[in-house]
């Protein structure tokens, strides 16, 4: 890379000193949004950087492919330890989320868990550290980067080497957006050796406020202060949601478009879903004998595939989608429902007119809404 060639995009004009410092004689360019394909023609840099937010790097390093001989930085904004210029394969997408289960087993065990939590079995307790480096390696021959990776379980605090998954993930993916979530319920007895290497990778706490949480609040930031690690609670969790539709819809688009979760792409043992729903419901059909879809998914490894096959197929319905339901139906929280209390009524929506017609109707009114509010609230404290 050379400093004195580099044209430097920038949105945010508290980054302007640390740049000067790093490109004393480039050309700094600030940039309200993100510079067009047009723009990136005419200044035909040698090296281009873009120091700009997160969530915009996908799309502007996708406009760098049709440039010749410009090398393409960016800097993350927004996540405060890229302390160097991070090089970018503009021949790769980006993608924008993955979640991992660390392990798959949990502590509260929520009736109607999203992921099924409560019905692993005894086989599924971690993801393995060595086949978990190995397939985020292979994620990166995939993708130039990933905007956010969220650890999770289960409860990843119950797998006693969650700092090294951490570790791992911020080593091959330098630019992502890194947090563990959790209930949060056994920081206070985490040792403050593992939540600084926590914080030392870059990575917070994303903290689900479950009623124990809750109660649990003041104990859960002393141990997060103490260490330096930065977190965000949720909003209170009284209420998850039912989402599978007994009998399958015709089309998987309403499903797909009402979606406030539309981007949560779950990887694990060499499998990346578009969403946790089409990942984890095996575990559903192998407990009550159900027949849900279970290939709904890529085989990272198959050498055919490429990221933007990925990205592309993500950014439409999927098949799964016709087993979900447009409109979701709320059930009030429960912790503490293992696998033999659990019920399919958990999880199942009966097709009444209220919940295929009404409840999808409400749902793609608030939409825009709820999802506004869930990215507000999921900003670092």
């Amino acid at each position: 890379m050379n400093p004195e060639t580099a044209v430097v995009y920038y949105d945010d004009k508290k980054e302007l000193p640390r740049l000067r410092g790093l490109y004393p004689q480039g050309d700094l360019r600030y940039v309200k949004d993100s510079p067009d394909a047009t723009r990136l023609a005419a200044d035909a840099p040698g090296t281009v950087v873009f120091a700009l937010a997160n969530e915009k790097l996908q799309a502007v390093t996708a406009l760098c492919r049709s440039l010749r001989g410009v090398s393409v930085y960016v800097i993350p904004g927004g996540l405060g330890f890229a302390a160097a210029p991070l090089a970018v394969d503009v021949f790769k997408p980006r993608l924008d989320y993955v979640e991992t289960e660390i392990t798959r087993v949990c502590n509260l065990n929520c009736r109607g868990c999203c992921d099924y939590s409560n019905l692993a079995q005894d086989d599924e307790i971690y993801y393995d550290l060595d086949r978990f480096t190995a397939d985020l390696t292979r994620m990166k021959t995939l993708f130039w980067g990933i905007a956010k990776i969220r650890i999770m379980g289960g409860e990843p605090l119950l797998n006693p080497r969650v700092a090294e998954y951490v570790e791992t993930a911020r080593r091959i993916f330098p630019d992502c957006d890194l947090r563990v979530v959790t209930n949060g319920l056994l920081l206070p007895s985490v040792s403050t050796d593992t939540l600084r290497r926590i914080g030392a990778a870059g990575c917070s706490f994303d903290i689900s406020n479950y009623p124990p949480t809750a109660k649990k609040k003041k104990e859960i930031l002393a141990a997060l202060h103490s260490a330096g690690v930065s977190c965000n609670f949720s909003v209170p969790m009284r209420y998850f949601f039912r989402n599978l539709r007994v009998t399958p819809a015709g089309s998987p688009a309403p499903a797909f478009n009402n979606c406030i979760f539309t981007h949560c792409h779950m990887l694990g043992n060499g499998r990346l879903a578009p969403c946790s729903f089409a990942f984890c419901t095996y575990r559903f059909n192998r407990r009550f004998g159900a027949a849900y879809p279970e290939d709904d998914l890529f085989d990272i490894y198959d050498p055919a595939l490429d990221g933007w096959r990925v990205i592309e197929a993500f950014s439409a319905p999927h098949p799964f989608c016709r087993y979900c339901g447009s409109g979701i139906i709320p059930i009030r929280w429960k912790g503490h429902c293992p696998s033999p209390q659990a019920r399919e009524s958990d999880w199942q929506i009966k097709d009444t007119f209220i919940n295929t017609v009404i409840a999808p109707q409400l749902q793609s009114a608030v939409k825009k809404t709820a999802v506004a509010l869930r990215a507000q609230n999921q900003k670092k404290n």
